[in-house]
């Protein structure tokens, strides 16, 4: 079983969203059960812990914005695949890849989807990974 922690203040949103995706028969992080990604008032950056492995190379995340607010995603660990972008999907069939560390603007107030995937190409392609969203 895979295990996201949530750092900080955080845990508790994220450990509650887990127990409801595990008894709907997905693990979070799953495509079909992203693990909610939700700051508390007058946060601008949340950070997550997620692993990545042969058999589940890509781990999603969802988050709620605004259009016109700006997110920067970094990330630590994992041998994820980060470039040429790390793919995002949102409101009215939004889909684009943001370059890590770099602020992107997001079009349209509502749900985003952060798929991270494992580098398969590279030398130790899996294990545990560490992502910080910032929105501003």
């Amino acid at each position: 079983m895979i295990r996201v922690t949530v750092l900080a203040a955080f845990s508790t949103a994220i450990l509650a969203c887990s127990a409801v995706a595990e008894a709907d028969g997905c693990l979070p992080g799953d495509e079909a059960c992203p693990v909610v990604l939700k700051m508390k008032p007058g946060a601008t950056t949340i950070t997550a812990i997620g692993s990545v492995s042969g058999e589940r190379p890509n781990y999603y995340f969802t988050f709620a914005a605004r259009a016109g607010q700006k997110m920067t995603i970094h990330t630590k660990g994992g041998g994820l695949k980060t470039g040429p972008g790390i793919p995002i999907s949102g409101p009215n069939g939004f889909q684009d890849a943001v370059d890590e560390d770099t602020p992107f603007p997001l079009p349209a107030t509502g749900a985003y989807v952060i798929t991270l995937h494992a580098n398969t190409m590279s030398d130790g392609p899996f294990g545990r990974f560490e992502m910080t969203l910032t929105i501003r």
